[in-house]
C-alpha cells in the first residue's frame, strides 16, 4: 500500500472514530452498534459485550447518562494488505449534572479494526480507565459521589450484558 492510500485509510478510520463519538452522544443505538462487526466486542476489565444486539442495548442504557465523549490522540497502524488496523486513542467522558460538568472517565481505547465491504468497523474496542499510579486498585470511577450513581448504571449494564473474556 502506498503512502497516499495509507493516508486515505487513516482518514476513513478517523471518520469511524467520529461516528462512534457522535452516535453515542446523540443516543443513536442502531448507528453506534452498526460501527462494530456483527460479532464485534466492546471490552472493559474482564468482561465483553459481544454482538450488535447487546451493543445496541448497552448504548440505550448508556444514553440515560447524558454524557459527551471527547476522543483525542488517535494513533493507528494499518496492515500491509489494508484490510485491518490496530490503534489507540485517549478518551474523556463528561456528564452534565446539577453540580456542573463532571468527568465520568478518563482513559484509553485499544482497538482492532477490520475493513468489510470497503468500510472500517470495530472488531474489538477495549476501554481502560486511567487509575491512580500510586493506588492501582482504587476505584477512581466511583470516587466522586456526584457521578457514582451514573457509573453504577453503567456497571449494572456491564453485569447484565457482559460475558467473561476468555
Amino acid at each position: 500500500m502506498d503512502n497516499l492510500q495509507k493516508n486515505i485509510e487513516k482518514l476513513a478510520i478517523l471518520d469511524l472514530l467520529a461516528q462512534y463519538t457522535l452516535t453515542a452522544d446523540n443516543h443513536d443505538a442502531e448507528g453506534w452498534a452498526s460501527l462494530f462487526t456483527e460479532n464485534g466486542r466492546f471490552e472493559n476489565g474482564n468482561l465483553m459485550i459481544r454482538g450488535r444486539e447487546k451493543l445496541r442495548q448497552y448504548l440505550i442504557i448508556h444514553s440515560q447518562l447524558g454524557t459527551r465523549h471527547i476522543t483525542s490522540s488517535p494513533l493507528y497502524t494499518i496492515s500491509s494488505d489494508g484490510q485491518s488496523a490496530t490503534g489507540k486513542a485517549t478518551t474523556l467522558v463528561i456528564a452534565a449534572t446539577r453540580h456542573g460538568y463532571r468527568t465520568i472517565m478518563a482513559g484509553q481505547y485499544d482497538d482492532k479494526l477490520i475493513k468489510i465491504n470497503n468500510n472500517w468497523l470495530f472488531q474489538c474496542r477495549r476501554a481502560e480507565a486511567f487509575g491512580l499510579p500510586e493506588a492501582p486498585d482504587f476505584s477512581v470511577l466511583t470516587a466522586d459521589h456526584h457521578t457514582k450513581k451514573l457509573i453504577n448504571i453503567l456497571l449494572d449494564a456491564w453485569d447484565k450484558l457482559g460475558e467473561p473474556i476468555v
